[in-house]
């Protein structure tokens, strides 16, 4: 059974990366919650209750973007690992990411093998008692 810091929540518009990414993850016993866009991801999670797992954002979001999604989060007190995921490579973008309290910025796709190994570590660092 995976550990409640084994979940990573998956906010991202387009299904067929939330279908990917959520296969490739259970097949490392991985919890996975997918949402299509921020305000379905905000109205199932309070930041008060983020404190364990992982969460994978896209960026450009329909309404609400990821880094917005982020900062309110981050404001809010959460303190899971997020990632926020891009398509292009703006190296403005994902400094603004980082400063405003992304762990990192993984650019599209996703899937491969330094991108796990770094989902898995970011579970990892979790801190006990959440």
């Amino acid at each position: 059974m995976p550990r409640l810091s084994d979940t990573v929540y998956i906010v991202d518009p387009d299904e067929a990366i939330r279908d990917a990414l959520t296969t490739l993850l259970s097949t490392l016993n991985i919890h996975v919650l997918c949402y299509p866009d921020a305000e379905t991801f905000l109205h199932c999670h309070s930041a008060k209750n983020l404190n364990r797992g992982c969460l994978l954002v896209e960026i450009d979001l329909p309404a609400m973007s990821g880094l917005a999604l982020l900062k309110q989060l981050r404001a809010e007190g959460a303190r899971l690992p997020i990632v926020l995921l891009s398509s292009t490579q703006d190296q403005a973008i994902a400094d603004r990411a980082l400063q405003a309290g992304a762990n990192c910025v993984a650019d599209k796709p996703l899937v491969d093998k330094l991108s796990l190994r770094r989902l898995l570590l970011l579970l990892r660092q979790v801190p006990a008692g959440g």
